[in-house]
């Protein structure tokens, strides 16, 4: 009887994992970039994953538990096998903004961290004070490699230990990282900015640099690094494929989170937890009066 307890226990330790993945998108469904995440769970049977030995003949009179015993491992456990992030587009919204941007396909903005090179799909940009194009949260996006379009020209390069930082179109350059020379220089641009679908900018006429776009053959991969950020650790996991990604400047791209959805899956997740509690509830009692009653006879 005890192990149908921990069949119970099991249960809600799992709804219990899946409220707090709800919750969590709920709790980000404004902001903008978020990809909701959703647990996977696995059905533990023990008597499939029991070693079929041959069973040893008693000598002496035999029970029908000796000769097939289960030992409770015909019982069957719920664990949480695992969480995934559901990459699919969020709504673009319509900011008029020059520095905003959404990813019209599967592409990420890459972005320099104290972490890393990371990746974001998060497009409300702006120019920070020393002019450097970077997210909400104050990260560097950084230019594309290709084409020579890196960052902008530097106009001045002072090595380091010679009095002052060294420069990139008047940007201060980090020398210890080595993402620091794709930094984008939007100071001194008097020109209307503007970001073709490819992801070029431009000052009026004059090109500035590239928006580095990346693709990936299995998003599956990417580890999410806090809410809105990825990382890929597998560098076979870049698409060198044609690009399908389009740059749009002036929206921005919301979560994926339905609210509407996420409160009837916690609703559910809730209920399903409290039946677990009952029968745990109720094996308890059941054990109180094996103990206390059955003993008295």
């Amino acid at each position: 009887m005890a192990t149908g307890m921990w069949t119970a226990v099991s249960g809600a330790v799992a709804q219990q994992q899946n409220v707090d993945v709800v919750a969590n998108n709920l709790a980000n469904a404004d902001t903008l970039g978020f990809k909701k995440d959703a647990p996977t769970f696995k059905e533990y049977l023990a008597t499939v994953e029991r070693n079929h030995d041959g069973v040893e003949v008693p000598r002496g009179p035999i029970k029908d538990k000796e000769l097939y015993p289960l030992d409770g491992k015909d019982q069957a456990f719920v664990i949480t096998d695992g969480t995934y992030t559901n990459f699919k587009q969020g709504n673009l919204r319509v900011t008029q903004s020059p520095l905003d941007v959404a990813m019209d396909g599967p592409g990420f903005l890459e972005v320099s961290t104290p972490s890393g090179i990371r990746y974001t799909r998060q497009g409300s940009l702006k120019m920070a004070m020393d002019g450097r194009l970077v997210t909400s949260d104050g990260y560097p996006v950084l230019a594309s490699q290709a084409g020579g379009l890196a960052a902008a020209q530097p106009s001045s390069t002072v090595q380091p230990g010679q009095g002052r930082p060294a420069t990139q179109g008047g940007v201060a350059v980090d020398q210890n990282n080595p993402a620091a020379a794709r930094f984008i220089n939007l100071r001194d641009r008097p020109g209307v900015l503007t970001i073709g679908p490819s992801g070029e900018i431009y000052s009026g006429e004059d090109l500035i640099a590239k928006l580095s776009v990346v693709e990936f053959n299995d998003s599956r991969k990417l580890v999410k690094q806090g809410g809105v950020l990825f990382g890929n650790a597998d560098l076979t996991n870049l698409s060198t494929a044609p690009a399908r990604t389009q740059v749009r400047q002036g929206l921005i791209e919301t979560s994926n989170v339905n609210p509407v959805e996420e409160m009837t899956r916690l609703l559910q997740a809730n209920r399903l937890f409290e039946h677990d509690l009952k029968a745990m509830k109720t094996y308890g009692e059941l054990l109180s009066k094996e103990v206390n009653e059955l003993g008295k006879l």
